[in-house]
């Protein structure tokens, strides 16, 4: 288990050896750093010489937050991401029922977005009328927030004659007899796929929320340690364990499990919970109203008592806490929260942490840092939100949102994910959003708030060594360095040194994991 991969442009990430042409590898760890003279030293003669063709390589890549289960389950859905405006949704969806894409007699969609549609309004059950009545139609907006559904759909879940077919947040929830559960076997074939196209960007490790709202995580569960203790789960797994109340989070913990429990490339991370919903589906928990729609502040989906009741459990038993809040009010929610643990009973380096940590004010930042709180950010999410965001909450706290430059400032660890299926998980694009803050699909676009944006270097090091902080392992992995885990990238292009614009189009061209090359082009 000898390797020599040589001949490379390898940034490392490593302030004692920062650019180097080799490494090498001895049992699934970095033995040695320098040129192909200095490391052979450090392995035997028999071993395996990879020549690297002078490609760039980094530390792989990670994705600190994504759904791998729900984005292969989405693979089997209706695209409906490229629908320009209602009337083009309604023809997607006519010409995929009459080609018969149905799933247990539902036609099922996602990935609609209308705040860029001519008229920008949420589809409602007529508009899906329109489409039929006869066959049950649902279609999740892009943020999975909101579920739009025709009259069929609500007479086969129940609801209420004056029911307008739209669902937010957990009125969704009925949708769940729709589909039937996944077998072991079948999550174990999803899985697999999973982690063979994130494999295609360099990410071999992910903190992805599978377990759902119903609090059995068996068959998750089962499914992951299964493949990794078979030795095929190839990507790293950092299960982001999603429980609802008290009482799924006790089970759980008295069936035996404890925050970073590890089966081979499996590991039981951070209790996720999900505080309230989204920016574009206006579900986002404000302080105050929405600057377009005073009607409204979103949706919190816990009070500050039941988030308490609930948080002290896992703050108790050792878990970090990663709590998807996009709203100032349920941040707010989040952060006194936080507090009141921490004094009540003090964990020294607890890690909790802000899921999106999208609309902030300074002081709320301020309390993040001062907290010893972690953020896991999409820098992704600026390609669609910076043009919404303003008119949602107004140009004084639009200012001090997204603000990742901020966050470094203040010394507050920010890793960096996709929220996949939200948004793709490809990494590059992703990469280059933290960088330019631009939106690559407007000519001529100026990056939105500036100052806001990472260097190259910053950025990498959100999907690297932050992502590796974000569960404890930046002794093992995160960075090139002696004694490290080997697990890195092999670019098209050097990210370092070409222009910002240009990082979205490089490409992955291997991913190498513990040494071996678990994907090549």
């Amino acid at each position: 288990m000898e390797k020599l991969y040589v001949n490379g442009t390898i940034h490392t990430l490593d302030a004692t050896f920062p650019l180097v042409s080799a490494l090498a590898v001895v049992n699934g760890r970095i033995a040695a750093l320098g040129t192909q003279e200095q490391v052979r030293a450090a392995v035997s003669s028999k071993a395996q010489v990879i020549d690297l063709g002078g490609r760039t390589v980094t530390p792989a890549f990670s994705d600190t937050h994504m759904h791998l289960i729900s984005y292969v389950g989405s693979k089997r859905e209706v695209d409906l991401s490229t629908a320009g405006s209602l009337e083009s949704l309604i023809e997607t969806c006519r010409a995929a029922l009459a080609a018969g894409q149905c799933r247990n007699g539902w036609l099922i969609g996602r990935g609609w977005n209308q705040n860029g549609w001519p008229t920008p309004r949420i589809p409602d059950k007529h508009d899906l009328d329109r489409i039929s009545t006869e066959v049950p139609i649902a279609l999740s907006r892009a943020c999975y927030h909101v579920t739009s559904i025709n009259s069929r759909a609500c007479e086969l879940l129940g609801l209420s004659a004056d029911c307008d077919g739209i669902l937010r947040e957990d009125e969704g929830n009925c949708l769940s007899a729709i589909e039937a559960q996944p077998t072991v076997d079948e999550l174990m074939a999803m899985i697999q796929e999973g982690c063979a196209d994130l494999l295609k960007q360099g990410i071999v490790c992910a903190h992805t929320d599978d377990f759902g709202e119903s609090g059995n995580y068996a068959p998750v569960y089962n499914a992951y340690r299964s493949l990794a203790e078979a030795g095929k789960l190839p990507v790293r797994i950092v299960q982001q364990c999603r429980f609802l109340t008290p009482e799924q989070l006790e089970r759980f913990l008295s069936d035996g499990h404890f925050y970073g429990e590890t089966h081979g490339h499996y590991r039981l991370g951070e209790h996720k919970l999900l505080l309230d919903g989204s920016l574009g589906a206006r579900t986002a928990y404000m302080r105050k109203p929405y600057a377009d729609d005073p009607s409204t502040q979103g949706i919190p989906l816990f009070t500050e008592d039941s988030l308490y009741s609930l948080t002290r459990i896992s703050h108790a038993a050792g878990f970090p806490i990663a709590a998807h809040a996009i709203g100032d009010g349920a941040l707010e929610m989040l952060l006194n929260t936080v507090e009141r643990l921490q004094k009540e009973t003090p964990r020294k380096d607890a890690r909790h942490g802000v899921v999106h940590c999208q609309i902030t004010d300074q002081a709320q930042l301020a309390r993040i840092a001062q907290l010893n709180m972690q953020a896991y950010i999409q820098p992704i999410f600026v390609k669609a939100d910076q043009h919404i965001t303003e008119d949602r909450v107004g140009a004084a706290l639009a200012q001090t949102s997204y603000a990742w430059k901020t966050l470094r400032a203040l010394g507050i660890h920010a890793s960096g994910g996709s929220d996949c299926p939200v948004e793709p998980f490809d990494l590059l694009p992703n990469l280059a959003c933290a960088i330019t803050r631009k939106d690559p699909t407007v000519p001529g676009a100026q990056p939105w708030h500036a100052e806001q944006c990472l260097t190259v270097e910053e950025a990498v090091r959100c999907f690297t060594e932050e992502a590796a902080y974000a569960s404890f392992e930046e002794n093992d992995r995160g960075t090139l360095s002696v004694g490290k885990l080997a697990d890195f990238a092999v670019l098209s292009r050097d990210i370092f040194t070409i222009a910002p614009v240009e990082i979205g189009a490089t490409k992955v061209e291997m991913s190498v994991v513990d040494g071996e090359i678990a994907w090549e082009k």
